[in-house]
């Protein structure tokens, strides 16, 4: 039994509590995946099966006119109000690491949050969730723009991201001093974590460290997902 990874999917249970809308009938179903996720990854790393937790019947969802499909909220947190409190009184999960799931429920990137999730809740290796997030940061870059995808690292950044808006192929702003901070942030993101950890084990990497990178990392991807993408700059 690990203590730590009980800490982690409690953390996230209770940031799931405070992130539900109040007052709200129908929420989106991306809860029921983060709590199906959390506890899958319970069952798999505590001797514990974790019955009657499970919230894939259909009395937790409802659907609208248009065939789309809602998670019916009281109800949910009903169910999810007693995971939490199993692991509370059962397996003697503390409030004190409720931050921990506030922060990682904060993040809105659902590729960044899938491949870090339940690295997240491990019980170590956290420099695991560097290695993951700074690689979706660059392949979201590489995705903007394909016609340098052969590169990586500091190289790719540097080729997409010119401090210069004019000469820059992703351009976050056409004042050169605010376009010239982002390709200093993304610089920076990957010569002081994406290349220290694909090439070597980080194990002082602590959770709450990863999860504020991670959290970084989302602002950062949200500001490519609003940046302007141009041709080549010529030679």
């Amino acid at each position: 039994m690990s203590k730590r990874t009980i800490e982690g999917c409690y953390a996230r249970l209770v940031g799931i509590r405070e992130s539900i809308p109040i007052g709200r009938y129908n929420i989106t179903t991306m809860f029921s995946q983060d709590y199906s996720n959390i506890l899958k990854s319970l069952r798999e790393n505590i001797n514990d099966k974790f019955e009657g937790f499970d919230v894939d019947g259909h009395e937790f969802f409802s659907r609208n006119e248009d065939s789309s499909i809602n998670l019916i909220s009281n109800i949910f947190s009903m169910k999810l109000n007693q995971l939490i409190r199993y692991l509370e009184m059962v397996h003697q999960a503390s409030s004190q690491v409720v931050q921990i799931g506030s922060i990682y429920n904060s993040i809105k990137d659902s590729e960044l949050r899938s491949r870090c999730g339940d690295l997240l809740s491990a019980a170590d290796h956290f420099d695991r969730v560097i290695n993951q997030a700074t690689q979706v940061l660059e392949e979201r870059v590489r995705k903007l723009v394909p016609s340098i995808g052969d590169m990586t690292g500091g190289p790719l950044i540097n080729k997409a991201i010119n401090p210069e808006p004019s000469k820059s192929m992703i351009v976050f702003s056409s004042y050169a001093n605010e376009q010239e901070g982002y390709a200093s942030l993304f610089k920076g993101l990957i010569a002081a974590f994406r290349n220290p950890s694909h090439h070597k084990f980080l194990d002082t990497v602590t959770r709450e460290q990863a999860l504020q990178i991670c959290a970084f990392i989302d602002n950062m991807l949200a500001a490519l997902g609003s940046a302007q993408v141009s041709q080549p700059p010529p030679p």
